[in-house]
């Protein structure tokens, strides 16, 4: 089972929502089925969100789903009757959001449920300020940004010093890339080990030049990523988690 995050509403500026924003049916099916999996506490707001229950996500498929009822008869009966429904959960310790017109009786495998139709889409809320982490020297990073130069000059790889799902911390040589701060650059290439490869769009916001005691140049740069997708987010995630799993257990 994931570790408790605030099952909050969440209230997200007009940038946030379209940031956050994951409408893919077969994202949201994906997401909704760990979900499921793992057991994540699942907050079911209603009457204006002013009331709520804890329940867990029973069963997905790919029109709806069916989430436990209350022990409660009262409850039940308001969250039936209450067409203003805001579901908030959590995935690969990020927090998740959803609404939903009506909840139906059901039965799920035997459990007393409501059934909800698959939403149109799903907030994924993770805010810039999210955990960044260091590559282990084991096993590093290593970020292929291609350049745009003549197609006899290969992409230029560089090294990644940490990483998160709001972007990344590159090193290189002064001869290996010429970053320029604010230059966007696209269809970079990160291989995620046991994860896979994943293309993001990166924005230089910070550029530094260091000189080593041998007289060599250095370029640091903290990268932004671009419009990030939902799919992108997790394959992320997935990775940090792996990591932090590796350190637990060693």
């Amino acid at each position: 089972m994931e570790k408790d995050i605030p099952l909050k509403i969440e209230k997200l500026s007009n940038r946030e929502e379209e940031e956050f924003r994951i409408a893919s049916p077969k994202e949201i099916e994906f997401m909704l089925r760990s979900v499921a999996e793992n057991a994540s506490r699942v907050a079911l707001y209603y009457g204006d969100a002013n009331y709520f229950i804890l329940t867990t996500l029973l069963g997905v498929d790919d029109t709806g789903m069916w989430l436990e009822q209350s022990p409660d008869s009262k409850n039940n009966r308001r969250i039936i009757e209450s067409d203003d429904l805001i579901c908030v959960s959590s995935h690969l310790h990020v927090k998740i959001q959803f609404t939903a017109d009506q909840a139906s009786a059901a039965e799920y495998q035997g459990y007393p449920a409501f059934y909800l139709p698959l939403p149109d889409s799903i907030y994924r809320v993770q805010r810039r300020d999210s955990f960044r982490l260091t590559p282990p020297p084991s096993n590093p990073l290593r970020c292929v940004i291609p350049t745009g130069e003549p197609q006899e000059k290969r992409p230029q790889e560089v090294t990644i010093m940490d990483i998160s799902t709001g972007g990344i911390k590159i090193t290189c040589t002064e001869n290996d890339l010429d970053l320029e701060e604010g230059k966007t650059y696209e269809n970079c290439q990160i291989r995620l080990p046991d994860v896979g490869t994943i293309s993001v769009t990166i924005t230089v916001r910070s550029l530094i030049s260091l000189t080593t005691k041998s007289g060599q140049i250095l370029k640091r740069a903290g990268c932004q990523f671009h419009k990030l997708d939902g799919a992108t987010s997790i394959l992320l995630q997935r990775y940090v988690n792996n990591v932090q799993r590796a350190k637990i257990n060693t």
